[in-house]
Formats: C-alpha cells, structure tokens, sequence
C-alpha cells in the first residue's frame, strides 16, 4: 500500500525552517557533547547485477546525508560503517573517543533488513546502563517500520523509534530530547523520558513503541507522515561524510581514525549526490511518487555546480550519480541546469565538463521531449541516462517508451557521446522471444542493443513495499513463503529473483533473466564493440561489456542455484499482506494519551477494535488508524 499523502499545502515544513533549526541545534552545548554511530546494512547475498563491481565504489546518499545533516548541527563526533566495507563491525563494540556513541542509527533498504535486525539486536545487548539510542531508518523504516520492533524468538528487542522520513525530522527529533535531557542523563533517558510524556507526538515521521504499565498490551505510535523540505538548498554541502569513513576491514571494532580525506577518491570512484526529488508518472510498483507526496523538488543549478566542485576540490572526487527519481521530469528546471554547468568553470579556470562528470536517471518520454537539450546536457558534464523502459510495448506500464521513440532517443544520446542505460522488467505473461514481435524479453533486449544501449538492467516484477503493487500479489496468493523448506527471506525481494509468480513454471521464468543478460553481454558483442565502435562511446561500451561478462557469470550461478530449487519445489505461498505484529496508532496528541491511560484489558485487540465500532481483526494485524492530527 502507498503511503498517506497530507493535505494540499501542507506537505512542506516553513521556508527557512531547515536551517534555522540546523542553527538552534549548532548554538546547544548538549548538542556538541554527542556522539553518534551511523551504519548502513549491507547484506551481502545481493551483490550480483546490475550493481555487482559498482556497489564497492559508491558511499550510499542516505547516511552520508543524515551525517552532514548532525556535523551541521554541531554532533560533530560521529562515524559511518559501511557493512559491504565493515561487515564485523558490531554496535556494542563501537567506541568513539574510547565510549560507547550516545546514538546507534541504523538505514537499511528492505533486501539488507536481514542484516539490520542484527544490528539493532547487538545495540540492544547493550547494558541498561551503557545502552545508546537505537534509531532506524531508510527505505525498510519508511514503508515497513513495524518490523524493527518485537525482533527475536521472544520478541523482547525493539528499536527506540524509527524515522520515516528525511533528515529534518531526524533534528527535529534531536531538538525535542535536548529539551529532556539533564546534565547526567543519557540522551536514551531522555528519550523514554519525551516518549512517555507524550513530547513525540507532534513530531510528523515517527514510529515508536510504547508500553502501557499494569500489563496492558504494547502497541507502536505513528505520528504521520513527515513534512518535506521544499528548497533543498537549504541542505549544508556534502561534505563533512567524507571525512567520517570508516575504512574498510574485517574487525569487530572501528579503527581510531577514518578514511584521510587525501585517500577518499581511492575508495569512492563513483559518488551518489541528490539533485531533484519526485516523478509525474504514477506506476503501480513504484513508491516513488507517493514518498514525494506527488510533489517534484530540486536544487538550483547553482548549488549542484558548488557541490560538484567542492567535492572535486576537497576530494579529488569526479564521477558522480545523481539519485534523481526523473531528472528530466520537468523541462523548464533541465533547461536551468545545463544551461548553468554548461557555462560553469572550475576553479582552474577550466570548464565544467573537463572537470567533473555526472549521470542520472530518466524516463524515455521525458527524454524524448528534451532531445534538443542533449548537446548542453554533454557539455554540462552529464555522461549517461538510466532510462526504466520496463516494457519497450507498454504491455505491463505505458510511459512514453514506444520501441521507435526509444531508438530515436537513443540515436540523439549516440551522437552526443551520451550513454543510454536500460532498465528492463521482466514479468509474467512475458516471454522469452517473439519471432517478428517486440514483445519477448530477448527481442527487446537485442533492440535495445542494435539501437545504442551501453548497458542493460533486467529484474523480475517483484512486490515492492510502499506500491499499490504490493498488497495485490500477496492477496492473490503469488508471493512465495518457502521454497523446499527454507523461508524467502527480504535479501531475496531484490528483483534477481522470482519470489513472485502465478505462472506454473516459475524457475523458466528464472532462467529467462540469465539469458536476457547472456543476450546483451557476450563475445560477440564485445568483438562488435571493439570492431565495429559506436561513435565517442566505444572506450564506454567496451568497458561495460567485459564488466558486465564478469558479473553475468556471478550473477547466473545464482541463478542456476535458485532455479533449481524453483524446479525442485515445493512451494509454499504467504497466506496474506504481511503485517505489524504489533497494533499501530496513528492519532491526535490527545487521544494518545487517552488510549495510554484508559483501562485496557489484556485482550485488547477487541478493546481497541470497539473503539471505532468496526469488528476486532485477528492477532498480528494492525488495528484501525485513529484520526491523524
């Protein structure tokens, strides 16, 4: 299910706001005194493609972002463990300064979540007395953050509270527990001490548990959807992450000292950055829109052209991937920024392009409309375009990408010396060739190569958490349980395997993957690369075909694997949505407080069902969503 939208003119926080509170926290000396472990879950079963190779060179955005974010507001002594670099690193044994952080945060997207409830598991080890705040957040806190809650055969670990939403709710809820923290309090205290007070509620983007005393049953409080930051300029630069790195090991401890800023560039070839936020189109198994509350944001041209050269100045960083959900969404704001960097030059005078080099995502439509920008777009520094094509017939998602429309695109960006990177879906119903038809996987891929693709992305159509996608799979009984007696666990939902399926021969549809990729990456298109060039890309799609051969091999053993245990059976189905163990209140401040306490009895998903007069659900489904205020 999506998630709630607030209503019209009010998805924003105030103008100024970001910053101003960014200051208010900087100016408190409670603020300076913390420390904070930052780690991003890293589960390392999902390293095959499209990622494979790429995913050890770029610092994910989100805990860079919600770094500079702190080390703006004066939490200045801080570190970020990256699993796939740190994968032993345990919360219990992260010292900072010689003691424990005062905050664990732990982001995580719904495939590393395996990883994720080990981590809150080991923070939570901690001694009462020693323990640190237990924050959650990214994509899996966002759209499932019940599931960080009642963790373990007893269901006695639970995260302090999980955000879902961005950086701004993450200070807003720092400035709140300053405002209950005393000189010797942990800032863990003061957080059950807000909490139980009923200082949280007001907070819009956050979950967190509260157990009512004289044993009546606990329950999770969502307080909303978060408000969005508008003009995210207001964000400081990105650049106080890069100097709180942890380096790569295999310790349980972190080292003294991070990556020297000097090295930095060694690690992080390519470097996520946000440039805009928000996509017109509205696909059923996307939540990108929702997340944005339909709303499109972006920086302005100059601001991207400072970060990009800071980062390059400071770091000696080049390449760098906008995480745009559809940079050309609007036509108006890509006319602005490349008109802006295609002028733009360094501080050695050079110009922008010779000095930095970017890439993003897009859709064929939008791109289709901006083909007469393409000549500034290269001279802007952009390089490639991932375009989610999903279905060149518009079978499964119609969004502009007609197999002519997408050949044409594609020959504009060839001859531009721009990089077109398909994303193709593969879904039920689909299959594999087609004589004299588009609509087979291997018919379109080899379209998408004679017409000028660099690269190629297939996944399997996989129920995705936070999509109008999501519910119906399950419902109709589609989503897997087990597979010959082991559970289908989150690392599996990554879109390389089918979990998912009405079809009666499910592992074909495994095996279809393989060779849609075997199709695009091979000798023979190695040797047609090298002998038969696409003008100004060809160092790119040799380079791209011998990677891409190399993570194929990996990635089709895996395959194989899965595939037979797909063949061998049996196959179990999820029997509905999956669902909060714990019943969840979305309410007014007051009517908390009400509910925290007013006599409950025991069985108390009845009680609650009464209060709406609608009828009790069964255990282990969440309880009706009071008025949100």
């Amino acid at each position: 299910m999506e998630l709630p939208k607030r209503p019209y003119g009010d998805e924003y926080v105030r103008p100024g706001a970001y910053r101003e509170l960014t200051a208010k926290l900087a100016a408190n000396p409670k603020m300076r005194e913390l420390s904070a472990s930052i780690f991003y879950a890293f589960d390392n079963r999902t390293r095959l493609l499209p990622f494979l190779f790429a995913d050890w060179r770029i610092i994910p955005a989100g805990v860079r972002t919600i770094c500079d974010a702190l080390d703006a507001a004066g939490l200045t002594n801080s570190r970020i463990i990256f699993q796939l670099w740190n994968p032993n690193v345990r919360p219990s044994k992260t010292l900072l300064d010689g003691r424990l952080p005062d905050v664990v945060m732990v982001s995580s997207m719904q495939i590393h979540a395996q990883q994720a409830y080990k981590l809150v598991a080991d923070a939570c080890s901690i001694p009462e007395d020693k323990r640190p705040l237990v924050l959650c957040g990214g994509p899996k806190s966002i759209y499932e953050p019940w599931d960080y809650f009642g963790l373990g055969e007893d269901g006695r670990t639970n995260a302090d509270a999980c955000v879902t939403g961005e950086s701004y709710v993450l200070l807003e809820l720092m400035d709140r527990l300053l405002e209950y923290k005393g000189p010797r309090d942990s800032l863990r205290q003061a957080f059950l001490r807000a909490r139980d007070e009923g200082a949280l509620e007001e907070i819009p983007g956050l979950v967190y548990r509260l157990d009512p005393p004289g044993g009546r049953e606990a329950h999770l409080v969502d307080t909303g959807v978060q408000r969005l930051v508008q003009f995210m300029d207001e964000y400081p630069l990105p650049l106080a992450a890069y100097r709180k790195m942890e380096p790569p090991h295999k310790r349980e401890s972190i080292g003294a000292r991070p990556i020297p800023a000097e090295d930095i560039h060694k690690r992080a070839r390519i470097n996520s950055l946000i440039m805009t936020h928000g996509c017109k189109f509205r696909c059923s198994y996307c939540p990108i829109p929702a997340y944005n509350q339909n709303t499109f944001r972006f920086k302005s041209p100059e601001r991207l052209g400072d970060e990009m050269l800071a980062l390059n100045r400071e770091f000696g960083l080049k390449n760098f991937f906008g995480t745009d959900d559809n940079f050309l969404n609007k036509r108006e704001t890509v006319e602005e920024i490349v008109e802006h960097l295609s002028k733009r030059r360094a501080d050695d005078g050079r110009r922008f392009h010779k000095t930095v080099r970017w890439a993003t995502e897009a859709t064929i439509h939008d791109a289709y409309k901006c083909i007469d920008l393409m000549p500034r777009m290269r001279q802007a520094g952009l390089r490639a375009l991932w375009f989610g094509v999903e279905d060149l017939t518009g079978t499964m998602v119609k969004k502009g990408q007609a197999g002519t429309k997408t050949a044409e695109v594609f020959a504009a960006m060839n001859n531009e010396g721009l990089c077109p990177m398909p994303m193709m879906m593969h879904h039920d119903g689909q299959p594999l060739h087609t004589p004299g038809k588009l609509y087979g996987l291997l018919n379109q891929v080899r379209y998408l190569r004679k017409h000028g693709a660099i690269s190629v992305q297939i996944t399997v159509l996989t129920p995705a958490v936070g999509t109008n996608f999501f519910d119906k799979p399950y419902e109709e009984k589609m989503v897997f349980k087990s597979i010959g007696g082991r559970r289908v666990d989150e690392a599996q939902f990554d879109g390389n395997h089918v979990v998912a399926s009405s079809e009666s021969k499910p592992w074909l549809k495994q095996m279809n993957l393989i060779l849609g990729y075997a199709s695009f990456y091979n000798p023979i298109s190695l040797l047609g690369a090298m002998f038969m060039p696409k003008r100004r890309l060809a160092g790119a799609d040799i380079g791209m075909q011998l990677i891409g051969m190399a993570a194929t091999a990996k990635t089709a053993l895996d395959s194989l694997r899965w595939g037979w245990r797909l063949w061998r059976g049996p196959i179990e189905h999820c029997p509905g949505v999956p669902q909060s163990k714990l019943p969840i209140v979305k309410a007014r401040p007051d009517e908390i407080e009400r509910i925290r306490t007013s006599s409950i009895p025991p069985d108390s998903h009845e009680a609650w069902a009464m209060r709406d007069n609608k009828p009790a659900k069964s255990a282990g489904t969440p309880l009706p969503i009071l008025a949100a205020g």
